[in-house]
């Protein structure tokens, strides 16, 4: 259940911090007050969309943050994104003016699908205009899943349509490949030809490459290394490195002589003298190995050109590069020579797939009709308490044109609210008032199987009387299963919460603000007199305020 909820520079909204709790919460104020404000941040918090409006005028970011209790449904799906489990859970989400967005779990960062997806396990968050989704298809399956006795059948229907797909995906594929004309498949065997003039697989490139940088540049090479030699060796009547360390080394020894501490540093010498003869042996070798070839440096020359061309045409750098370029080219022309008997292969591994996706979507179809039996008696309950005994709902569940992630099947709502009225489909016979009652009655029908938190924003709208009181003692009945925070504007409701905030806009030095403030005692009679009533409150709507907060 939803703890606490702290929104700052958010909207109309500078700072607050409202604490929740358990059973039904009642959110009343005037309308344009700011009610959708509060709904809008804890729908940011819950992974809705960020808009740049959002923050405050003049202020750089805004910031809500949602407490809940941690249900256990949400352990599993911490463990697998690699966050904390802590007694409280704790999504933030921050906008900036700009409209960048981030979002924290357990102040660890997550993107914004992560944050999206821990919130539809928290809050079954129903819109003013959710009254809308009883009709769309997707929306009626969730609830038939939601009471029916098949998860397990509905997870083997979902992996099997996955395999479908994939199948789906790999003939689509095939059949693209087998459509392309001849030529392409001649432009592959040119390329892999023209791949396999470079040898890649026994040519060492990289030394290759070294070689001719030697081969290109033999002459200064030759020229430095024997420069180096005569620096060090030199003739005999030049001075050299090696002359100046013979008669160092000649000096050193007769000193040694005379002061025989100095033996240490005149062994030190000789060994050295040993190192430095083989440097410039070494040296002198290397001059007389590097030789010019100039058939051997065109060779290398035209080898290279060739190289760069292809790579440059394939867009590529180096030589393994190239290697999986010929591998993946040779791949395609394998695949291209069996073209038909990969297409038969695939065309059967789609046609057993599909058996199977039927056979499943049929079965779970099926358990849908049952599920669908017995939410219809729990919603045809519920209307009869909201003053509808007579009416008729049916779920009708058909085989569909085409199987998609949902199912086989299509559904459509039927609905007769009066006796002798023929059964039609909900969108053409129910009034606004009745899709009211009906989406409220599907709610009650679900406080078991549901979500933690329920908001329920306006569901009342175009009801009222002895009407509205049922449906506020329905909203009191579901709040025994589960946190129900309702938007209304109805006196019936608002009586019946053990909660009640009230939303109201306030302007100040020209800068608008919305506040939430709790209501007890005598505030609370105010309000739900003013519900009764309208701004001007009379002592007998103060009175009728009275009787209702008794009723409870």
């Amino acid at each position: 259940m939803l703890r606490s909820l702290k929104i700052t520079n958010y909207a109309l909204i500078e700072r607050l911090e409202l604490e929740w709790t358990e059973g039904l919460t009642a959110m009343t104020g005037e309308t344009g007050s700011g009610k959708s404000i509060v709904l809008g941040a804890l729908g940011l918090v819950l992974g809705d969309r960020a808009e740049v409006n959002a923050v405050r005028s003049g202020c750089p970011k805004c910031t809500v943050e949602g407490t809940f209790l941690t249900p256990d449904v949400t352990e599993d799906w911490l463990r697998q994104n690699d966050l904390e489990i802590w007694p409280e859970l704790i999504l933030r989400r921050e906008v900036t003016e700009q409209g960048r967005s981030r979002a924290f779990v357990n102040d660890t960062p997550v993107n914004v699908a992560q944050l999206k997806a821990i919130g539809e396990m928290l809050v079954d968050m129903h819109g003013q205009d959710s009254t809308r989704l009883m009709l769309r298809r997707d929306y009626q399956i969730r609830w038939l899943d939601a009471i029916g006795n098949h998860p397990a059948l509905l997870k083997k229907y979902q992996y099997t349509f996955q395999d479908f797909k994939i199948a789906q995906s790999n003939l689509k594929a095939i059949e693209l490949e087998r459509n392309k004309p001849q030529t392409d498949r001649d432009y592959l065997t040119y390329q892999l030809e023209e791949l396999a003039t470079l040898e890649l697989a026994t040519n060492d490139w990289d030394g290759l490459k070294e070689e001719l940088q030697v081969l290109e540049n033999s002459t200064a090479i030759q020229e430095q290394l024997n420069l180096c030699w005569k620096s060090l060796a030199g003739d005999s009547d030049e001075v050299s490195v090696l002359g100046a360390w013979s008669q160092g080394k000649k000096a050193l020894n007769q000193a040694a002589v005379l002061h025989p501490a100095l033996g240490q540093i005149a062994d030190r010498m000789e060994s050295l003298d040993i190192e430095i003869k083989d440097l410039i042996l070494d040296i002198e070798n290397a001059a007389e190995n590097v030789e010019s070839n100039p058939e051997r440096l065109q060779q290398l020359q035209r080898s290279f050109h060739e190289f760069q061309r292809i790579s440059l045409k394939h867009q590529v750098e180096t030589a393994a590069e190239l290697i999986g370029l010929e591998t993946s080219i040779q791949e395609q022309l394998d695949q291209s020579t069996d073209l038909e008997g990969a297409y038969q292969k695939a065309l059967e591994k789609l046609e057993e797939h599909q058996t199977k996706l039927l056979s499943t979507g049929t079965e779970l179809m099926m358990s849908r009709r049952d599920a669908a039996q017995n939410l219809e008696s729990e919603v045809l309950r519920h209307l009869v308490q909201m003053k509808m005994p007579d009416s008729v709902i049916r779920f009708e569940l058909s085989p569909g044109n085409e199987p998609d992630a949902l199912g086989i099947e299509r559904v459509q709502l039927l609905f007769s609210a009066n006796p002798g009225s023929k059964m039609a489909a909900l969108e053409h016979v129910a009034s606004g008032g009745e899709k009211s009652r009906l989406m409220l009655a599907f709610k009650a029908s679900q406080t078991t199987n549901g979500l933690p938190t329920i908001i329920l924003d306006e569901i009342d709208t175009g009801v009222s009387g002895d009407v509205a009181d049922k449906m506020a003692k329905m909203m009191r009945q579901m709040a025994k299963n589960q946190q129900v925070i309702a938007i209304t504007h109805l006196p019936q409701v608002a009586a019946k919460a053990e909660q009640h905030y009230q939303v109201a806009k306030h302007v100040k030095e020209d800068i608008t603000r919305t506040q939430v403030t709790a209501l007890t005692g005598e505030e609370r009679i105010l309000e739900i007199a003013a519900l009764l009533s309208g701004a001007t409150i009379s002592e007998a709507a103060k009175a009728n305020a009275v009787a209702l907060l008794q009723q409870t």
